[in-house]
């Protein structure tokens, strides 16, 4: 099978590997030597990269369908999927928590947060606030806030503010004081709560003080809202002395808890809406209502043959549009790499982030090279008897497409032809476990997410003394980042919820993931490049869990 599929193609991986060197080597001189006179040819270059990703995208939903119904009418009978399909799902998790292990082993020997600059973390939180308020009103397209409440002290003393708290999420309120002169007595805010707006009661640490010396002072962590209240109030004293104190407070919305993940879990494999799902490209969905239309097809007999017949050519017409469209993968490739890298170095962003943040993107690289190049090939190997560098080198296209794109999603269908054609992988197996390996097998991006919040606790701790960093909380991490990475998917904002979820399991300041967003664009093409090939490596071994094919499904 392998064999057939080389002529013309045999270069494609070379060209690739060529793109995206000179891509980074553009990216990196043409600023430094031309400045911003070159800003309009990388803007041109940005759309010539979203224009090759938008063609991935636009074939993902309808492969995904016709492919995963292909795959239930090559086996004849749905009930033969439930072995291969119980592979798959063991594998997925299991190699997620092999993937978190990881991460914590290295970041902890190579210490990343240890050596960071103080003034690096209250920059950070800066910038995690405004992260963190963008996330809030994607997720509840609002924030209620309370403003200058302000005053001298006589005239303002008791003041206060209400509000109502939203139905849904999970809430807390910050606070900010702006002291303008110096004051002899601090201002204060109160932060209360109330089941029915009548009763208040103060919230858990909800007393808050400002400093004397001018300044603005927040609160930090936030100030929780307890579960079932209904309205918050803000009752606020002003200073003595100094000109005037104005304070500023806001709901914002937390991180979602465990429960919310599993509740997620669930509902995500349903939709009321088979066209938004479409959409959104929302796949788990797509593939559970794929399973079981084909499922339905197989059992209507000479009946279905004419449908039947569609699927399987509209599956056959797909996969050679993807060969089509690999022809323009170098450049697509070449134009996406150098508009991203482009842009980060017009930002000043890209060389100074290699030298602030050297070591954390050790602690991560090295992390994600041993999982890519140590723990997926020895499983490779154990399960399936395959030289694991043989197969790196079949499935290398849809790893480097990977890399480019930063999605696994709008790689999957350079996966799939690379797994089939390429690696020899049964079609039965591409066809319903790397799709399902896109959606919810996330190895590089749990790796990531518990190294981070390593990372951002070593680094808390430089300016919080009486944070420790125990043993039990690093259990919590490596548990709540390979469910966040499972089962977050349908939330907006996933991968920066995601890394939310993490950080407010062991009481880490959201806002701290400042710390992390500016390399975050260039790690998630390396931790989207291992998410790939562990899906290939699953579609694999998985492959010898299917029944022995009865010439049903022929390619």
């Amino acid at each position: 099978m392998e064999s057939s599929s080389n002529g013309g193609h045999g270069n494609t991986t070379l060209y690739i590997v060529g793109a995206i060197l000179l891509a980074v080597a553009t990216a990196i001189i043409g600023p430094a030597v031309l400045g911003e006179s070159v800003r309009p040819a990388v803007e041109v270059l940005d759309v010539g990269g979203e224009i090759f990703l938008r063609l991935l995208q636009m074939v993902v939903v309808p492969l995904v369908m016709a492919s995963v119904m292909s795959g239930i009418l090559g086996l004849g009978d749905v009930r033969k999927l439930g072995r291969p399909g119980a592979y798959a799902v063991s594998y997925y998790l299991c190699t997620t928590v092999l993937a978190v292990v990881t991460g914590l082993i290295v970041v902890n020997i190579v210490n990343p947060g240890r050596g960071i600059d103080p003034v690096l973390v209250e920059d950070a939180r800066q910038e995690g606030e405004q992260t963190l308020a963008h996330v809030a009103d994607r997720r509840q397209g609002r924030r209620i806030e309370w403003h200058n409440v302000t005053g001298d002290r006589a005239a303002a003393a008791g003041s206060s503010k209400n509000a109502a708290v939203p139905e849904e999420g999970v809430w807390s309120v910050r606070v900010a004081i702006d002291q303008v002169g110096e004051a002899d007595t601090a201002a204060e805010a109160r932060v209360l709560w109330s089941h029915d707006g009548d009763v208040f009661e103060e919230a858990p640490d909800g007393l808050f003080k400002a400093g004397l010396e001018p300044g603005v002072y927040t609160t930090s962590p936030v100030v929780p809202i307890p579960e079932g209240a209904e309205f918050v109030r803000l009752d606020f004293t002003p200073q003595d002395g100094g000109e005037r104190s104005v304070v500023e407070a806001y709901l914002v919305a937390g991180a979602p808890s465990i429960g919310d993940i599993f509740k997620n879990l669930v509902l995500m494999l349903f939709t009321n809406n088979l066209l938004a799902s479409m959409v959104e490209i929302n796949l788990l969905p797509l593939i559970v209502f794929s399973i079981a239309f084909g499922a339905m097809l197989t059992t209507l007999g000479p009946r279905a043959d004419t449908i039947s017949e569609l699927v399987l050519s509209i599956n056959d017409a797909l996969m050679s549009f993807i060969l089509l469209l690999m022809r323009l993968a170098p450049l697509g490739i070449f134009c996406l790499v150098a508009a991203r890298f482009a842009h980060a170095q017009l930002d000043g962003q890209f060389l100074t982030l290699l030298k602030t943040q050297a070591w954390y993107m050790t602690s991560v690289l090295v992390g994600l090279g041993i999982h890519a190049l140590v723990t997926l090939p020895l499983l490779l190997w154990f399960f399936t008897r395959r030289n694991p560098w043989t197969y790196l080198r079949q499935m290398s296209q849809a790893v480097l497409t990977a890399f480019s794109t930063a999605s696994s999603t709008a790689t999957l269908p350079v996966t799939m032809e690379c797994a089939e054609t390429k690696a020899g992988v049964s079609r039965r197996s591409t066809e319903f476990v790397l799709p399902l390996g896109a959606t919810i097998n996330m190895d590089g991006t749990a790796l990531y997410e518990a190294a981070a919040a390593i990372f951002i606790a070593q680094a808390y701790a430089l300016v919080d003394p009486a944070f420790v960093l125990t043993f039990d909380k690093q259990v919590v991490i490596a548990v709540t980042a390979t469910l966040a990475a499972i089962g977050a998917a349908g939330i907006p904002e996933a991968g920066l919820v995601t890394m939310l979820i993490v950080l407010n399991a062991v009481g880490l300041p959201l806002e701290l993931i400042g710390l992390i967003l500016p390399i975050d664009w260039l790690l998630d093409r390396f931790r989207t490049a291992v998410n790939t090939f562990g899906d290939s490596v699953g579609a694999a071994i998985v492959d010898k869990g299917f029944p022995p094919d009865n010439g049903a499904a022929a390619a």
